[in-house]
């Protein structure tokens, strides 16, 4: 089962990290949610095994930042 760390902007200018339905972390800005966003997936596939991915949700087309474990 693959994890999915997704960043999207909330609030005006305050971005947050999401996984799956779940809120992770919110009030960062865009560098520092990128940052978190693939130390957590990262972190994730070391530990589980599992893949794990990191989308920046915004406009109109999600953008994937990282693949951990995934072909």
């Amino acid at each position: 089962m693959k994890s999915v760390y997704s960043i999207c902007e909330r609030e005006g200018r305050q971005w947050c990290i999401t996984l799956g339905q779940h809120l992770v972390r919110s009030q960062l800005c865009p560098a520092v949610a990128i940052k978190l966003a693939r130390h957590l997936a990262r972190e994730h596939h070391h530990v589980t095994g599992c893949p794990a991915r990191v989308e920046f949700l915004g406009g109109k087309m999600t953008i994937v930042l990282a693949s951990y474990g995934m072909q």
